[in-house]
């Protein structure tokens, strides 16, 4: 993926004693170096930068009101207005690339938070750009780090927010995705989104069509290794629906020491970014011996082995017909814990 990065201040929040060079390294290479882990070295992000300085933008800081809810025409304009700095200083355009990074300096609160911008992005005379733009905020430096790169360049990638648009970070897929927290303790991407993104083949994708009276059994290995094994079982209910299992470990950048095991969720491609398109069934790994009972679904998911690092998984379902009418209802484990939704 071919990147650009300009980095702006203001005359009201200016940049003073913070350097170009300094915010460089802050993201970079480790945002590369993730995606690198992530994708299997299937996805590197070649990420040019202009350090000789920072671009001054023609309103403070203050007046781009940047808030979360900012409209498209605002967000357009903050970019125009970065690319017409650059421009003022360079003489033209940067690079034509895939997408453009445009970092406020670390000394801009008032730029609160790093959205991205899903149209073409242009100069002020229609000149190509970039086919995205994140455009990197005060929260990057406060809360988020380096993988606040990872989180925005997966929209780049057309991947949804998977956090709700009110409430709890993790309301619908807990700590396992960066799509839903950055800091989460797992942040890979689900298996789904990597399937889409091309980094699992297709021959690593066990898919199923729900069948009443049927039991199969799936051995599944984690999702943050490489290797040419299965890494995920795919169930479709329907044209928008399927149930998604996947394992992970401690591998990759799944790092920080939390319990690994299965990990089963729903997707539903008809319900929008911030709506909950993935969800969790259960807000936990499963590990051998869980059994979690599906009731919408009319089956049952046993982890019935584990050998090594892989576990083997028995689905069931029942007799009965499947309610296609809402998937997450009452979940119930043998432990008694319950999840609703």
């Amino acid at each position: 993926m071919r990147a650009f990065m300009i980095f702006v201040d203001f005359a009201d929040q200016p940049a003073g004693t913070d350097t170009t060079d300094g915010l460089y390294d802050f993201f970079f290479p480790n945002a590369s170096t993730w995606y690198e882990t992530s994708s299997y070295d299937k996805l590197v992000i070649d990420a040019k930068a202009d350090t000789s300085q920072f671009h001054r933008m023609p309103l403070n800081a203050s007046d781009y009101a940047w808030n979360r809810g900012i409209t498209y025409e605002q967000h357009e304009s903050y970019i125009q207005d970065a690319l017409g700095a650059y421009a003022n200083v360079t003489g033209e355009g940067p690079p034509p690339v895939d997408v453009l990074y445009v970092v406020a300096t670390r000394n801009a609160p008032s730029i609160t938070y790093s959205p991205t911008f899903m149209g073409d992005v242009t100069m002020r005379d229609g000149a190509f750009v970039a086919k995205k733009a994140v455009t990197v905020g005060y929260d990057a430096y406060a809360k988020w780090g380096f993988k606040l790169i990872n989180h925005e360049t997966g929209h780049v990638m057309c991947l949804a927010d998977l956090y709700p648009a009110s409430g709890a970070v993790g309301l619908y897929v807990g700590d396992f995705s960066i799509m839903g927290n950055i800091n989460a303790a797992y942040p890979e991407y689900f298996a789904w989104d990597k399937w889409r993104l091309g980094w699992l083949d297709d021959a690593q994708v066990e898919c199923l069509e729900y069948e009443k009276s049927s039991t199969s059994f799936h051995t599944i290995f984690p999702l943050e290794k490489q290797g040419a094994e299965i890494k995920s079982v795919v169930l479709k209910r329907n044209e928008s629906q399927a149930m998604v299992l996947e394992v992970r470990s401690n591998a990759g950048v799944d790092d920080k020491g939390a319990e690994p095991g299965v990990v089963v969720y729903t997707v539903d491609t008809a319900v929008e970014t911030l709506q909950g398109p993935i969800r969790l069934l259960y807000n936990g790994a499963l590990d051998l011996g869980s059994e979690l009972a599906v009731i919408d679904w009319d089956l049952t998911l046993s982890v019935v082995g584990k050998e090594d690092d892989a576990y083997t998984v028995r689905i069931a379902t029942a007799a009965g017909d499947v309610n296609t009418s809402s998937v997450h209802r009452t979940l119930r484990q043998e432990d008694g814990l319950l999840l609703s939704s």
